[in-house]
């Protein structure tokens, strides 16, 4: 129960530092995360991760594109890093797609813990986003 909330504490200090100091795009990839995870965690409030959690693989394609998106929309570097970690975790899926065998702990744990490398890189482009434009001026 604590990982989940020090998840949600994590992901909400994102979304306000993005909303805070972050452009357009940054508020964006911040309120995808947020929004992903409140409906991974409305659609699959107790994964059983011993297959294919088709519910959570959704709505983690949907981030993806998403992110993807963003990457297009902008000449900045980090949302090709978002965009990485979050296909690492479709891989994830698909892996146990491919390979049952694979146990359901290793399987949740990438799952789940794939989001905070995503968190931190969105951090880090909202609070240089505004120093960039400080820069400029």
């Amino acid at each position: 129960m604590w990982t989940v909330a020090i998840y949600y504490a994590v992901l909400l200090i994102t979304v306000a530092v993005a909303m805070a100091r972050g452009g357009a795009l940054e508020r964006w990839a911040a309120y995808t995360a947020l929004f992903a995870s409140l409906l991974t965690t409305a659609v699959a409030p107790a994964p059983d991760w011993t297959r294919v959690e088709i519910n959570i693989f959704v709505i983690d394609a949907i981030a993806l594109l998403s992110f993807w998106f963003i990457a297009l929309k902008t000449h900045r570097f980090w949302p090709y890093w978002i965009t990485g970690w979050q296909l690492i975790a479709i891989f994830g899926h698909v892996q146990k797609l491919m390979f049952s065998e694979i146990l359901a702990r290793p399987y949740a744990l990438l799952s789940m813990y794939i989001s905070y490398p995503i968190l931190f890189v969105i951090l880090y482009a909202a609070g240089s986003s505004r120093r960039g434009r400080e820069l400029e001026a």
